[in-house]
């Protein structure tokens, strides 16, 4: 079932972006013959035109836009230049040493054109577009207005949710969220930092107001992949943890907290087994659209090593990333996560390496546990969002309104899940560099750890401790790329330090 959905997916995309005519980042609209009066007739036509906008979420390798003719890479696929990769590989938490402008903050505008695979996350501001056709065509076709509404919903969550990717990267840019406008070639500036977080932020509780949409698909397998009510509050949670509106993150957290979201009692079994209560939303994978991830951790001669009382046996992989050992070393004694991180391994030609060896950069983060089979991919879901982030969020916005007291309820839920001693007794400064450890150790390799550093004043300070001298305090953002700015002839404006 959930293969026939996912290739049903793919089709739908080349069937509207074949008919797309971009001819820069700038210029997102889909123009073609599909409109409100030929295709937007009925709930199948509807439904074709929002799996549309799934396509930059795809954890394979990447993808060709037809509309441009330009190969991006997924934003959440293991390459090294996608949006989840670059969460990590730029801040303190996974090691790679294969693109090093990240490894050393020497990129520039120039470094990401937004025409190629460097300047992926910056090229799906053309999905923000696409939502918005969606969205008004939807809007003013005939049909069912309780179908509407459930379409319009999906599609608001889906462009949301990029719209906040793009404000991670690169601040507030200049997207189309005015349909009247999307023909118009003339060139509009960035929206103000205010202007373009209220868009998100209506979109998201115009989603979560409507009915026709689930709290969740966890239940709902061939569902499974469709963005709910729970995502969209998840979304809203970490708009309002960006900007740092403490009250209003804890209100909508405890939100989720009352949503059919729970803790699965064993760390490994929250990426082992599909759809369980602790996902609010995982990228689904199959054979056809497959996860790389874990290729990337293996060295190139292992054959066998534990993780925890699991053996992981397979061939060698290509070592790109691994979690130093100064990261590792943080995890107390006998904290359960470990048990899905390998620290040694038997090497094809027989001996047994381990953080002695001096090509042994750091443990392998495997993390998926339940891979079976020599790769290079796996049909295993990625997953995105959790409770446990909830928790962990909600702790951190209760400490920096009123101190810990309060907070220790939630987070003690996920450390004495692994394993560790609850806390108390902590200042409330304390407990806000202890709370950042603790979703390092958590929430490692799930791609959030470049945003808790920002948010926390510490992504800079923690790149100079590991030698980047060139960290500067505008690296919080990545720049424009040099041809937006370019094309944008001065009514687009670079980041400030670019």
């Amino acid at each position: 079932m959930k293969s026939k959905l996912i290739i049903k997916y793919l089709l739908v995309f080349v069937l509207l972006t074949s008919l797309a005519s971009c001819e820069d980042v700038l210029e997102p609209k889909i123009y073609g013959d599909l409109t409100e009066d030929n295709f937007f007739n009925t709930e199948a036509d509807f439904n074709a035109a929002v799996v549309a906008l799934y396509n930059p979420f795809s954890i394979d390798w990447g993808k060709s836009d037809p509309g441009v003719g330009v190969w991006y890479v997924s934003l959440y696929n293991a390459n090294n230049r996608s949006y989840l990769m670059r969460s990590m590989l730029s801040s303190d938490i996974l090691w790679n040493d294969w693109d090093p402008n990240i490894l050393n903050f020497t990129w520039g505008p120039s470094t990401f054109n937004s025409n190629g695979a460097e300047g992926s996350t910056y090229a799906k501001i053309r999905f923000v577009a696409r939502a918005t056709d969606v969205i008004d065509k939807i809007s003013k076709s005939d049909v069912n207005e309780s179908v509407k509404n459930k379409y319009i919903a999906e599609a608001k969550t889906l462009r949301a949710w990029l719209m906040y990717i793009l404000y991670d990267f690169f601040g507030p840019v200049n997207v189309k969220i005015d349909a009247e406008t999307l023909s118009n070639s003339e060139i509009t500036p960035r929206l103000s930092d205010e202007e373009y977080t209220k868009i998100i932020e209506q979109d998201l509780l115009d989603a979560i107001a409507t009915q026709e949409i689930p709290d969740s698909y966890n239940n709902n397998l061939a569902e499974w992949g469709r963005v709910s009510k729970g995502v969209a509050r998840m979304l809203l949670l970490k708009l309002y943890m960006h900007k740092k509106d403490w009250e209003k993150a804890e209100v909508v957290g405890k939100e989720i907290m009352n949503m059919e979201y729970s803790l699965d009692e064993d760390y490994a079994n929250i990426f082992t087994e599909k759809a369980n209560s602790e996902i609010i939303y995982a990228i689904p994978s199959n054979d056809a659209m497959p996860n790389w991830y874990m290729q990337h951790l293996f060295p190139g001669d292992y054959a066998k090593g534990n993780a925890g009382s699991k053996v992981i046996e397979r061939g060698g992989g290509w070592y790109g990333y691994a979690m130093p050992w100064d990261v590792y070393d943080k995890y107390e004694v006998g904290d359960l996560r470990t048990n899905t991180i390998i620290t040694e391994y038997e090497a094809d030609w027989g001996g047994m390496v381990d953080r002695n060896s001096s090509w042994f950069k750091g443990a392998i983060p495997l993390k998926y546990t339940g891979i079976q089979g020599n790769g290079p991919s796996y049909a295993i879901d990625w997953v995105v969002f959790r409770y446990a982030d909830v928790l962990l969020l909600v702790s951190e916005a209760i400490n920096e309104q009123r101190g810990p007291n309060d907070a220790y309820q939630f987070v003690n839920q996920v450390r004495e899940r692994a394993g560790v001693a609850p806390w108390s007794g902590m200042t409330k400064e304390q407990f806000r560099d202890a709370i950042l450890e603790e979703r390092g150790k958590e929430l490692f390799g799930e791609g959030v750890r470049r945003q808790d550093l920002i948010r926390h004043g510490k992504f800079i300070e923690k790149a100079i401790e590991r030698g980047v001298t060139n960290a500067k305090p505008h690296h919080v953002l990545f720049p424009i790329p040099e041809d937006v700015i370019i094309e944008g002839e001065g009514v687009v404006k670079q980041n400030n330090g670019y």
